[in-house]
């Protein structure tokens, strides 16, 4: 099982309790390790739903076919945790190659931090002065490597008042390259060289590389325009590489993007640097994929099945009744699925067997869903419906727990959740 390999706390051995929707209600008391070795199933060992699941052959392939890609590209890979907030799928990650983790904030680093892990990169500048010390203090007692953005002198100056007086303290630093109309980072690159001058005056700043973010490139996309758009997004970060590297004190200096729809070309853009350098990419959405942000919309799309992501996430929720014909009221809502940019996707269906279904959510309650179906779906009252989903991001903030279930649908391990 994943959770006995996960560093750090035991998670198979705490005790199930009310907190973990979804389980059944002879799992109450048991620890994780105990409930597990019974064999449960999702269809056939009284599971309340809804539920989410994520398929482990899918998670496997994700996981593999983009340490692949990596490998063949000449890439280390960061993964942005900040999708499953999950140390057991992180362990996965690392264990297939992973060079560090990318979180949003220190208060997500710190959870991965308590389970071991110990080079993260923080993908956001850092202004609060205790949380400056607390990182320069752990930096510099070698117990981690955290690596967070700086954009302005602003910033710069916060950092360097957090540390006054203070000898015994590190901090790792990238220069953030951002957009006009984007969130952080610089938006001329000559500020770059004004940072990086300064930062090269304390001896206890060391500058890294250069970082952005090309998924806030307005008028993206995969249309030739938006992939001409994030093609200029890039080269701006290779510039201001070229730009900081007299600053750079170790062999290579890192030049680093993340998204899960433009690391192709990010890749592409990077490699006409002109000297030795480090690439690092923060793809975090790949591991699950999704049924349609994704899945419309990333590098893999066109190529041979083998070569593609799989949708890892399925939501169960259970028909509670089918008050009109072709309508069924599902016991699943906004609580328990992301809808930020579609709503969930009817996948399958469970009467006694596996079904094919043919519909569509039309709209969600807090609570409810609304499935439009053709009659002759004869789907009926207590009947389970699989749903995928669209921006794993949302959906997975929504549970304490995903069962990881292979392709019978029997569940082989427990994925905890930190939000």
């Amino acid at each position: 099982m994943i959770t006995e390999a996960v560093f750090g706390l035991k998670l198979s051995e705490q005790i199930i309790d009310s907190r973990y929707k979804g389980l059944p209600e002879k799992a109450q008391g048991q620890s994780f390790k105990s409930f597990l070795e019974s064999k449960p199933n999702l269809f056939t060992s009284e599971f309340r739903f809804p539920i989410a699941t994520l398929r482990k052959s899918a998670l496997d392939h994700n996981v593999l076919r983009m340490a692949t890609y990596c490998t063949e590209i000449g890439a280390s890979l960061a993964p942005h945790l900040k999708t499953t907030m999950a140390p057991q799928i992180a362990k996965m990650q690392i264990d297939h190659g992973a060079w560090a983790l990318t979180l949003a904030n220190f208060a997500q680093a710190k959870i991965f931090l308590d389970f071991d892990f110990k080079r993260i990169i923080i993908a956001n500048e850092i202004v609060d002065k205790g949380t400056i010390r607390e990182i320069a203090a752990l930096n510099y007692s070698n117990q981690s490597e955290i690596i967070f953005y700086v954009d302005s002198l602003a910033g710069l100056a916060t950092i360097t008042e957090a540390l006054e007086g203070l000898t015994k303290v590190k901090i790792l630093l990238l220069i953030e390259i951002g957009v006009e109309g984007g969130r952080g980072g610089i938006r001329e690159n000559q500020y770059a060289v004004a940072l990086a001058q300064e930062i090269a005056k304390d001896s206890r700043l060391s500058l890294l590389g250069v970082s952005g973010f090309e998924g806030v490139v307005p008028g993206g996309g995969r249309s030739d325009e938006g992939l001409i758009k994030v093609a200029e997004f890039c080269k701006k970060i290779v510039e201001a590489a070229q730009l900081v590297e007299p600053f750079i004190k170790q062999e290579k200096i890192i030049l680093t993007a993340g998204g899960s729809n433009y690391f192709d070309i990010v890749s592409r853009e990077f490699k006409k640097y002109s000297k030795p350098f480090h690439m690092v990419l923060r793809s975090g959405g790949y591991i699950t994929h999704d049924h349609g942000a994704y899945f419309n919309n990333y590098p893999f799309l066109g190529l041979a099945a083998t070569q593609q992501l799989l949708p890892t996430i399925e939501v169960w929720a259970q028909v509670l009744t089918c008050p009109e014909p072709g309508v069924a009221i599902l016991n699943l809502g906004k609580r328990d699925v992301g809808i930020d940019i579609d709503n969930p996707f009817p996948l399958k269906r469970f009467h006694r067997e596996l079904l094919p279904i043919k519909g569509r959510i039309d709209h969600l309650n807090d609570q409810h869903g609304y499935l439009y179906f053709l009659p002759d779906q004869q789907i009926q009252v207590g009947d389970l419906v699989s749903l995928g989903i669209s921006h794993p991001c949302t959906t997975f903030d929504k549970w304490r727990l995903f069962a990881l279930v292979d392709d019978n649908y029997d569940v082989v391990d427990l994925i905890h959740t930190f939000f």
